[in-house]
């Protein structure tokens, strides 16, 4: 809530946490309990989906503009039949809605990021959701097709 109970205006950093904080009342989880260690560029929270576990960001990109940033790490790179591995990759991409596999150091990820400007509750809840049940079903099918080790970081 903004100054005297008002809405924060659209498209800011405070309208988005406040849309975070009802969406995380609605799963019946406690927003602070999911907060990570921010640093000074970011800040970022963290829920469970299945077996994926998925971050959400608030940062700053190149161009000092405030994104969201729906990630979620999902597997290991396999030690065999690498080649076929990142051709289904590109094979799944095809077919995801409002979020793409990447990687990140030998990880790969599903993730989605946009600008906050005209970010609303429906989209903020879209996003999330199509993020969290790709990674969940993606981690099994890559685990049982190419044997990649399940991401934990635990």
């Amino acid at each position: 809530m903004g100054l005297f109970g008002t809405k924060p205006p659209k498209g800011t950093v405070e309208s988005v946490v406040s849309m975070l904080t009802e969406y995380f009342k609605r799963r019946q989880l406690d927003i602070h309990g999911h907060a990570l260690e921010s640093d000074h560029e970011s800040c970022g929270w963290w829920l469970m989906e299945g077996s994926a576990k998925v971050y959400i960001f608030l940062q700053e990109d190149k161009s000092g503009n405030i994104v969201l940033r729906v990630t979620s790490p999902i597997v290991h790179f396999p030690d065999l039949d690498r080649e076929k591995f990142f051709q289904r990759c590109l094979e799944l991409n095809q077919d995801l809605s409002c979020c793409s596999l990447s990687a990140h150091e030998e990880i790969i990820l599903v993730t989605s990021q946009r600008p906050i400007a005209g970010l609303d509750p429906e989209e903020l809840n879209t996003l999330i959701w199509n993020v969290s049940h790709a990674a969940d079903v993606i981690d099994d099918l890559f685990s049982g097709e190419f044997r990649c080790r399940v991401f934990d970081d635990r």
